[in-house]
């Protein structure tokens, strides 16, 4: 038979027992309160500030609108109401293939990069108007409607030799078409110029027939030269000839003149002193008598006839 103590003792076990499991009830409730307390008032904290590396700027948007931007560094901002959007400043590199006609209709797939920043002062107005997706909705398209419109300029053969002068050309014509929009194009280059296999030979076969004009142009240039050559070598000794045989020329008119003057000074001298002959013959005289005179004759400088002709 069961005592009532043992009764008594049981019930009070089994009260204890539902006081028990009420408090632990009661306790992990509040724990699990003060825990999502806790976790809210972290993700708030967490949520108030915001960082900004260097090279890029942040665009601070509120229920959806531009309110500010925010330089490199550390900032706060209003949990679950402003929301952030990075946009680089960097220089970014674009790698692009697109297919383009020549100014003779010759179709090509041409490989381009495209090395481009975006001024940080333009963040604002950047994302305002395109978003955070300005390469894909603007700046992939103009380079593909830009090389379009420079690539028609050239012939197929122009472009093959005028890569550096088409990629040129392509960045001035971006440079314009985004000048003032915050969009700053650096350079542009032609990587590939891809034609088909029928076409690229026969641009070798041309390409070779003009170097074999260029080589019988060249044989022709130097034939030329040496021809001139050989006519200028020629002019030049007849010149010398010529000025040889003038030389010689002058040279015997001067001769001639010193004898005819000096036969004119003689003559004068004769005229006026007729005895100068016998001088001058007696002065060559070598005393010698001639062995034969003719009849009648004198004996040359003493101007006597021999004793058997004087009577």
């Amino acid at each position: 038979m069961t005592k009532k103590s043992d009764i008594y003792e049981t019930e009070e076990a089994e009260h204890s027992n539902i006081k028990n499991n009420r408090f632990s009830e009661k306790t992990m409730k509040y724990s699990t309160i003060i825990g999502i307390v806790v976790l809210v008032g972290l993700i708030i904290i967490s949520g108030s500030w915001f960082t900004v590396n260097q090279g890029d700027r942040a665009v601070i948007l509120r229920f959806g609108r531009v309110i500010d931007k925010a330089e490199p560094g550390f900032h706060f901002k209003v949990p679950f109401i402003d929301t952030i959007k990075t946009i680089s400043v960097r220089t970014k590199k674009i790698h692009n293939k697109t297919e383009v006609y020549s100014k003779d209709i010759q179709v090509a797939q041409i490989e381009m990069s495209l090395n481009y920043n975006i001024n940080p002062a333009n963040v604002i107005d950047i994302y305002s108007r395109y978003s955070t997706e300005y390469e894909d909705r603007v700046v992939i398209p103009q380079i593909m409607a830009k090389s379009k419109d420079v690539f028609g300029q050239f012939n197929a053969v122009e472009v093959v030799r005028s890569r550096e002068k088409i990629a040129a050309k392509i960045t001035e014509e971006l440079k314009e078409q985004f000048k003032d929009t915050g969009i700053q194009i650096e350079t542009t280059q032609i990587e590939n110029i891809d034609y088909s296999k029928e076409y690229e030979h026969s641009v070798e076969e041309r390409m070779k027939a003009e170097v074999e004009v260029e080589k019988v142009r060249q044989n022709l240039e130097r034939e030329k030269l040496n021809a001139e050559m050989v006519r200028t070598k020629a002019k030049g000794e007849a010149d010398a000839k010529v000025m040889s045989a003038e030389a010689e020329a002058q040279a015997i008119r001067l001769r001639g003149d010193a004898e005819a003057s000096a036969i004119k000074a003689k003559a004068t001298a004769l005229a006026q002193n007729p005895s100068l002959v016998n001088l001058i013959q007696a002065e060559r005289w070598n005393g010698e008598l001639p062995t034969t005179m003719l009849p009648n004759g004198t004996v040359p400088i003493i101007g006597v006839k021999p004793a058997n002709e004087q009577k």
